[in-house]
């Protein structure tokens, strides 16, 4: 065997024991620990709801869910706002639980738009826009990635974007990152943790 593979074998174990030490000691799954939430800066922010300047941390106490998507958006968005509302539908204790919905198209989701299109999955849902510098910085503390497509000839375009569900517990801190795949018994899970 030759050193260099030697090495790496010997500091992946290394790792390996210190992270299960970690665990051990501090009594969490490996479940439990989110590392994409872990890396994220996440954080507070400010965005334009239809009450006006609106902020993270104006939620602290409850936990949050934290999406971004776009009112034309023709499939991934509907699917996923429709896995958080079965999640807050699923059980009484989730019924103070609110979602931010970020607009990642804010040249045409203005707040009546987003507010009529939200009003149709669930009444805990809001929306959240801004200018799209402000809405590019959000994107970037969470680890969501966004682009415009280019309009076609009647100025019809889409948005390319990652979809995920941003759970965030009481104190405003990220602690899960659900893949898009999450079903809403896996979100409503995630969530009844934080209560």
């Amino acid at each position: 065997m030759n050193k260099k593979l030697l090495t790496v074998l010997l500091l992946t174990s290394c790792v390996v024991a210190g992270i299960l030490s970690y665990l051990s000691l501090t009594g969490q799954s490996e479940e439990e620990i989110d590392l994409k939430a872990a890396y994220l800066p996440a954080g507070d922010f400010v965005l334009t709801s239809g009450s006006g300047a609106t902020r993270l941390s104006d939620f602290r106490g409850t936990p949050v869910v934290l999406y971004f998507g776009f009112t034309y958006c023709p499939d991934v968005c509907p699917l996923g706002l429709t896995v958080i509302r079965d999640a807050l539908n699923s059980d009484e204790r989730l019924a103070s639980v609110k979602t931010l919905f970020v607009t990642l198209d804010p040249e045409r989701d203005n707040l009546s738009r987003l507010n009529e299109y939200l009003s149709f999955f669930h009444e805990n849902l809001l929306g959240l826009t801004g200018e799209l510098e402000q809405i590019k910085k959000v994107a970037t503390q969470y680890g969501t990635y966004f682009m415009k497509n280019v309009p076609d000839e009647n100025g019809n375009y889409s948005v390319d974007h990652t979809a995920y569900f941003y759970v965030i517990d009481g104190q405003g801190k990220l602690v899960r990152v659900l893949d898009h795949n999450t079903s809403p018994e896996g979100l409503a899970s995630a969530l009844k943790k934080l209560l």
